[in-house]
């Protein structure tokens, strides 16, 4: 059995939003803002889909 989850892996790549945050905060730009939340969902979307479901053994 490996040592991390899928789902343990995504929730620990969101740390690496902390630097883009920090720039926001530098710039205030509106791109900045606009790849924060792009990136925010595509995580979401990775960690529901390596999320345990109906009729997959746990």
């Amino acid at each position: 059995m490996s040592g991390s989850s899928p789902r343990l892996v995504t929730v620990l790549a969101l740390i690496g939003l902390a630097p883009v945050a920090y720039y926001l905060q530098g710039t205030g730009r509106t791109i900045v803002a606009l790849s924060l939340v792009s990136v925010v969902i595509i995580a979401a979307s990775l960690f529901l889909m390596t999320a345990p479901h109906e009729g997959q053994p746990a």
